[in-house]
């Protein structure tokens, strides 16, 4: 199996990233949803996510 490419690893990494941006938008059954604190450190999250999303865009376009 070859390694793949520069381009490969970023789309999947995107994708994983997506991912996990929509399950920390998911909706939370009455009374389950997050406090206050949990409520900021998925904000703290979706931030980070962003940030590494433009990260690779920046990679992809010193090519």
């Amino acid at each position: 199996m070859a390694l793949p490419s520069f381009e490969e690893m970023r789309h999947r990494a995107y994708r994983l990233l997506e991912q996990a941006e929509d399950e920390l938008r998911s909706d939370w059954a009455p009374g389950t949803g997050p406090n206050e604190k949990q409520t900021e450190a998925a904000s703290q999250a979706r931030e980070h996510i962003h940030q590494a999303q433009a990260a690779l865009d920046r990679a992809r376009d010193r090519r």
